[in-house]
């Protein structure tokens, strides 16, 4: 009897233990799969968190590069992240910028109608702005974003094509007042040629010379309006342009002496694509201009830069200045703050850098003076040369010589 129980016992014993082997084998088996499985997960999300980093990092690359200057701020308004264009626009680098306040950079907004200005450190950008909060998925507050888009150049560039297509208006009622009057001051003008003749050697001849100095002074301004209407086509040839300069101040030699304004030069000796006599016309236009700027006297400075790819001529005064109002105006023809002036000088001087294809920009601050710079293109083929330098004795090439035909304007 017990032998047959003990028998019984290890049979069960013997189910038992193949039950625990059968379900060993199956838990193995498992085990494996999952290890697998897992290893595939981690894998997978290695993967996934590598890809998730390259996008930030290309996301954060967008950014960085954008045109468009971006601050991101926190919402204690502090500064977590800027891009270049932020950089750039506020002088200031993304690490002096961490831990400040955004309101703490040195800069300031203006409205005045519908234009924005930016002005940092004394700079002044004409801005797009626009302020976007960031809202995480719960609806709690972030943070924002301000995106700022500098079209300064862009409202220079609207501002120059209304300018022109004023220009351009201006231009054609121009040409048909100087052919309505020509005719009769033509007839004037024999007139009182012939009343001069007679009244020679009397107490009268002063009143007709009077009536004929009119006359050209009259002609004269027809003469300029039909010029800005018409400008005549630049004789380009190869000339120095210090020389031009040399020869517009001696021309003005006595008024200067006589208003007490003195000349500061300094000259690169430098030659030049263009015509000499309407370049002379442009530095004496602009020299005159400085000079009745500064009535009680003064110092007019003439600088001349070779940059890389350009030659600029910096005519600037220590006068009055111009009204910031007035800045984008005074090239417009018959705009004039003047009593006596035609409003013509500026906007003739202005076709004149545009016949050779010279660039005219001015800046200005009321009560200190102003700067106006004519810019002509470097030629490729002469860049390198090397030349004399009056003012400083540096020798530069001889062969300097700037094309004023290639710049776009």
């Amino acid at each position: 009897m017990n032998a047959i129980k003990l028998n019984e016992a290890f049979h069960n014993f013997t189910q038992a233990s193949q039950s625990l082997e059968s379900y060993y084998g199956l838990l193995r088996d498992r085990i494996a799969y999952l290890t697998t499985e897992l290893e595939n997960k981690n894998c997978q999300l290695k993967q996934a968190l590598a890809e998730a980093e390259q996008t930030k990092d290309y996301l954060n690359a967008v950014l960085y590069n954008l045109e468009e200057a971006i601050v991101v701020v926190d919402p204690d308004d502090g500064i977590a992240m800027m891009n270049r264009s932020a950089e750039k626009l506020f002088a200031i680098t993304a690490e002096e910028a961490a831990g400040k306040l955004f309101s703490e950079l040195n800069f300031s907004f203006t409205r005045e109608g519908a234009d924005i200005t930016l002005t940092v450190k004394d700079k002044r950008y004409s801005v797009i702005v626009s302020h976007s909060n960031v809202v995480d998925s719960h609806g709690w507050l972030r943070g924002s974003v301000v995106l700022i888009k500098d079209i300064t150049r862009l409202r220079e560039l609207e501002v120059q094509h209304e300018r022109n297509q004023r220009l351009i208006s201006m231009g054609e009622m121009a040409v048909k007042i100087v052919h309505e009057i020509r005719n009769p001051l033509c007839s004037i003008e024999l007139y009182a040629s012939m009343l001069e003749k007679e009244l020679v050697n009397t107490e009268h001849q002063d009143l007709a010379q009077g009536i004929s100095t009119g006359i050209n002074n009259l002609n004269t301004i027809l003469t300029n309006m039909l010029f800005f209407a018409r400008p005549r086509k630049p004789a380009f040839k190869a000339i120095r342009l210090e020389e031009a300069i040399d020869e517009s101040v001696g021309m003005l030699g006595p008024l200067l002496n006589t208003r007490k304004v003195r000349i500061e030069r300094s000259i690169t000796p430098c030659r030049i694509e263009g015509d000499r006599e309407l370049l002379k016309q442009v530095f004496m236009n602009l020299i005159m201009n400085a000079v009745q700027a500064m009535p009680d006297g003064g110092v007019i400075a003439i600088r001349m830069t070779i940059r890389k790819n350009e030659v600029v001529v910096d005519i600037a005064d220590s006068g009055e200045g111009i009204a910031p109002e007035n800045v984008e105006k005074i090239f417009d023809p018959f705009f004039t703050t003047k009593d006596s002036g035609t409003g013509l000088g500026l906007a003739i001087t202005s076709k004149i850098m545009q016949a050779h294809d010279g660039t005219i920009t001015v800046r200005s601050d009321a009560g200190i003076g102003s700067t106006f710079s004519l810019c002509f293109p470097l030629n490729d083929r002469v860049q390198g040369a090397e030349r004399t330098s009056q003012n400083r004795n540096v020798m530069i090439p001889e062969g300097c010589c700037i094309s004023s035909r290639s710049l776009q304007v």
